[in-house]
C-alpha cells in the first residue's frame, strides 16, 4: 500500500445499512461525516477522515426516517411524529462501549453518525453496520461491529534506512492495520517535511506466531532537497539577519564559526518543504504585525532548485509604521484593559502577555476554545504618510468542560496507579489544558513510555454534557538497554568510562513494591576518580557494580530515586538518593513554565487584509541564570556518577 495519495486508494470502509421494511422503497444516498474540533491536531482523526479508512465514504442505505415504513402514501417527513428509541444494542463485542444514542430519546441520525465516528476512532473495529427496525411504536437501533484482531508487534523493521526518523516500537506494542497505516503515513509526512519531496512509505504486516506480527516499513525517499540560501527583496524595513531569525522551517543554523577567507564554517541546512515555506511566510507576516507594520505584504517570489540545492527568494513590502494610539482587550469573561503605548509604538510583548493571562484564566475554568480577534481601526488623524490606529482585541471563550474518562491505550506492564500518580488532573475535574500539558511532562519524566504529546493524545468532547474524555496512545519503552559512555576531557574532571546493561523487572506487586518501576543493572567503571572523596570509592582500575534502582517519578516523589548498590555501601546510596531528589525537584522550578505554554494565534483584521499574529510564550524571569543553574545541577549529577 503506497501513501502518496491516500484518498485515491481503495480500502475497506464501514457501511451503515439502515434496514427498513421491504415495502418502503428508499434509495441510498451519500453521507459526509465531519468531526467536531477536539482541541488537538490528532493523526488518528486525520487518518479516519482522509486516509484509507475514509469515514466520508460511509454509505447510508435508505433514509433514516423509519416512520415512512408505516405510511401507505407519499412520505411527509415534515408532519411525521419523531420516532422514540426503544432499545439500543451492540452486537459483535463484549467490550463496553459508550454511545450517545440512548433509550427514550428521539431518534437522531446525527447522533448515530457521531456514535459511528466514536467507535471508529477507538481503532478496535474493522467493520460497523447500523440497523434500525420498528419496535413498540418506536425504533430499535442495533450496532453490528466486527472487532479488529488483537495483534501485538514482534519485530519492527525499516528498509533500506530510517533516514534520520526517530521511530522506536518495542516488542509487544499493540498493532492493527489502522495503526500500521498511521505509522507509515506519519513517517512519510516527516520525510517530506525534511526535504524528501517525493518520499513514499509502504507497510507490510507479516504474521509471525499466534497473534504476533512483524511490521515492515519500506521507504522510497528519493533525493533530499536542502535549502542553501534564503534571500529577501523589496522594502524590508529590517536587516535580513533579523528576518532570518524569525524563520523556522527555512532557518539555516551555524554550528561552527567561519574562518575569514578560508572556510565558511559548518552549517546545518534544512530540507525544503513547501508547507514549511508557507508556514515561515506566515511567521514573517506575524513579525511585521507585532512591530506595527499592519500593511506589510510578504510573498514567495521564487524557489530555484538546482540538483539537490534550493534557493528561496521572499519578497517584502513593509509599508508604513503605524502609531498606536490605544490598544484594548475585551470580551466575555475577560476584565477589560486599555493601554496608551508610550510614544505610540506597538509593544507586542505587553499585548501578548495580557492575552496569555486571559487564556490562562480560561484554561483554569476548563475552557478549551479560546480565540482572539484583533481589529486595526485607523483614527481620524491617520494619513497615508503617517498612519495611526486604535487596536481592539476581542476574546471569545467557549464553554467549560469537565474531565470524563482518562484512558491509556498501550500500557501493558505498569499499573494504573503508577501511571495516574503522575497526573495533576483527575476524572470529574475541570479540564485545565495547562495542567494536562504539565501532567504529560510529568509522565514523560517518569520515563515509562515514549514521549507523550498532543500528537498521541485525543480529546473527545461532548458539548451537550460538558464532558471531555481523554485518550492517551502510549508506547512503552524497551525493558532492556545497554550503554557505553566516556568523558569529554580528562577522567579526573569529566568522570569515568562506563559500560552497563540494565533491564526493568517484570510486572508484579503494587505501590512501592511494584516491580516494573525498578531496574536492575550491571555496570563496569574504569578510570574512576571520585568527585565526592567522602564516599571513599575504591581506587582500582575496574569497578564492577550491580545495582537495584527505582528511578525518580513525580508521582511517587520521595518513594522513588532509590539506589541500592551493595559494593559501594550505604553512604553512596544515600548520596545518590539526595542528588536524585535535588535534581528532579529543583530543575522543574528553574525551568519554569517553559514548554507548558503554547503559541497563541491572534486573527488580525486590517482595513486591507486578514492575517495572523503568533504570540510566543514569554521566557521565565531571569531565564539565562536559571538555565545555567539547571545545567549545573545536571552536570554535577552526571560527573558524580548518579
Amino acid at each position: 500500500m503506497t501513501f502518496s495519495n491516500p484518498r485515491s486508494r481503495g480500502s475497506k470502509t464501514a457501511s451503515i445499512a439502515w434496514i427498513v421494511p421491504s415495502f418502503a422503497s428508499l434509495s441510498p444516498r451519500q453521507v459526509t461525516y465531519f468531526s467536531a474540533p477536539l482541541g488537538y491536531n490528532h493523526a488518528m482523526d486525520r487518518s479516519l477522515q482522509n486516509g484509507p479508512f475514509n469515514m466520508r465514504s460511509i454509505l447510508l442505505s435508505g433514509l433514516l426516517l423509519t416512520s415512512a415504513a408505516f405510511a401507505e402514501g407519499p412520505i411527509a417527513p415534515a408532519t411525521s411524529d419523531p420516532l422514540v428509541v426503544r432499545s439500543v444494542r451492540v452486537d459483535g463485542t463484549k467490550s463496553a462501549v459508550e454511545l450517545k444514542t440512548q433509550v427514550g430519546q428521539n431518534f437522531d441520525a446525527s447522533t448515530v453518525q457521531s456514535d459511528v465516528h466514536r467507535l471508529w476512532a477507538t481503532g478496535r473495529f474493522d467493520d460497523i453496520r447500523v440497523e434500525s427496525k420498528p419496535e413498540d411504536s418506536g425504533t430499535a437501533v442495533i450496532f453490528h461491529v466486527t472487532e479488529t484482531p488483537q495483534l501485538v508487534l514482534h519485530q519492527f523493521k525499516v528498509e533500506p534506512s530510517t533516514y534520520g526518523l526517530q521511530m522506536n516500537l518495542p516488542e509487544g506494542t499493540p498493532m492493527s492495520r489502522l495503526r500500521a497505516h498511521q505509522i507509515a503515513y506519519q513517517a512519510q509526512q516527516d520525510l517530506r517535511s525534511d526535504g524528501f519531496r517525493t518520499a513514499t512509505v509502504d507497510y507490510d504486516l507479516v504474521p509471525y506466531i499466534g497473534n504476533k506480527v512483524d511490521l515492515h516499513l519500506n521507504i522510497a525517499a528519493g533525493e533530499r532537497i536542502k535549502v542553501k540560501e534564503v534571500d529577501f527583496t523589496g522594502d524590508t524595513a529590517f536587516d535580513p539577519k533579523e528576518l532570518r531569525g524569525a524563520l523556522r522551517s527555512l532557518k539555516i543554523r551555524r554550528v561552527t564559526p567561519p574562518i575569514p577567507g578560508v572556510w565558511a564554517g559548518w552549517h546545518l541546512y534544512p530540507g525544503y518543504n513547501p508547507d514549511g515555506v508557507q508556514g515561515d511566510l506566515a511567521l514573517l507576516r506575524s513579525y511585521y504585525i507585532s512591530r506595527g507594520y499592519f500593511d506589510a505584504n510578504v510573498k514567495l517570489n521564487d524557489v530555484d532548485v538546482q540538483k539537490k540545492d534550493a534557493k528561496v527568494s521572499i519578497g517584502v513590502d513593509a509599508g508604513q509604521l503605524y502609531h498606536v494610539r490605544t490598544w484594548q482587550v475585551t470580551g466575555n469573561g475577560v476584565l477589560p484593559k486599555t493601554v496608551h503605548p508610550l510614544n505610540g509604538l506597538m509593544r507586542y510583548q505587553n499585548f501578548c502577555s495580557t492575552l496569555f493571562v486571559a487564556r490562562r484564566d480560561a484554561e483554569h475554568d476548563g475552557i478549551l476554545d479560546f480565540t482572539v480577534n484583533l481589529q486595526v481601526q485607523p483614527t481620524d488623524a491617520s494619513t497615508k504618510a503617517a498612519p495611526e490606529a486604535n487596536l481592539t482585541a476581542t476574546v471569545d471563550r467557549g464553554k467549560p468542560f469537565h474531565v470524563g474518562r482518562i484512558e491509556f491505550t498501550g500500557n501493558r506492564h505498569f499499573s494504573e496507579a503508577a501511571v495516574r500518580g503522575n497526573f495533576l488532573l483527575d476524572e470529574g475535574d475541570l479540564l485545565d489544558e495547562r495542567l494536562l500539558r504539565k501532567s504529560m511532562a510529568r509522565l514523560n519524566e517518569a520515563n515509562f513510555f515514549q514521549p507523550v504529546s498532543e500528537r498521541n493524545t485525543m480529546i473527545h468532547t461532548d458539548p451537550e454534557r460538558g464532558i471531555a474524555d481523554i485518550d492517551f496512545r502510549v508506547t512503552e519503552r524497551k525493558r532492556g538497554a545497554w550503554n557505553l559512555s566516556g568523558p569529554v576531557g580528562p577522567a579526573s574532571i569529566a568522570g569515568p568510562v562506563e559500560a552497563s546493561i540494565r533491564t526493568r523487572l517484570p510486572a508484579w506487586g503494587s505501590g512501592i513494591l511494584e516491580a516494573s518501576t525498578y531496574t536492575v543493572s550491571l555496570s563496569v567503571f574504569a578510570f574512576v576518580h571520585s568527585f565526592l572523596p567522602a564516599l571513599g570509592l575504591p581506587k582500582i582500575p575496574l569497578i564492577p557494580i550491580a545495582a537495584l534502582n527505582r528511578p525518580y517519578t513525580p508521582g511517587e516523589g520521595w518513594k522513588s530515586g532509590i539506589m541500592i548498590i551493595p559494593q559501594l555501601g550505604l553512604r553512596y546510596g544515600v548520596a545518590g538518593y539526595a542528588v536524585s531528589q535535588i535534581q528532579h525537584r529543583l530543575i522543574p522550578v528553574l525551568d519554569g513554565d517553559r514548554g507548558l505554554e503554547t503559541e497563541l494565534p491572534v486573527t488580525v483584521d486590517t482595513p486591507n487584509s486578514r492575517t495572523t499574529l503568533f504570540c510566543e510564550p514569554p521566557s521565565p524571569r531571569a531565564y539565562p541564570v536559571r538555565n545555567a543553574l539547571a545545567m549545573g545541577l545536571r552536570f554535577i549529577g552526571a560527573i558524580a556518577g548518579f
